[in-house]
């Protein structure tokens, strides 16, 4: 009941405050600049790793991101960076 009661509160101030809805539902979010880079947020976990494809593991489904090249610059709980030739991206 505590979650419900604070899943509400911090809609209803989201809605107050106009403030987007993916900073207090921790919905993934995926940047990408160019075909240079990829930055997902909010991600659960990395499930394949190689220099043509990285599969990531979201709060809602997968992304699989295809390229050549591809290095993970930085990981940190909250955030994932990509960096590559990247020629695809595919949300499963």
């Amino acid at each position: 009941m505590k979650r419900r009661w604070r899943e509400r509160t911090e809609r209803i101030a989201a809605e107050v405050f106009e403030v987007p809805k993916d900073t207090l539902e921790h919905v993934p979010r995926i940047t990408v600049i160019g075909d240079v880079q990829l930055i997902a947020e909010n991600y659960l976990s990395i499930i394949e790793f190689a220099g043509d494809l990285i599969r990531i593991s979201l709060t809602k489904g997968q992304i699989a991101i295809r390229g050549e090249n591809l290095v993970i610059k930085t990981i940190v709980p909250e955030q994932l960076v990509v960096e590559g030739v990247i020629s695809g991206i595919d949300f499963q």
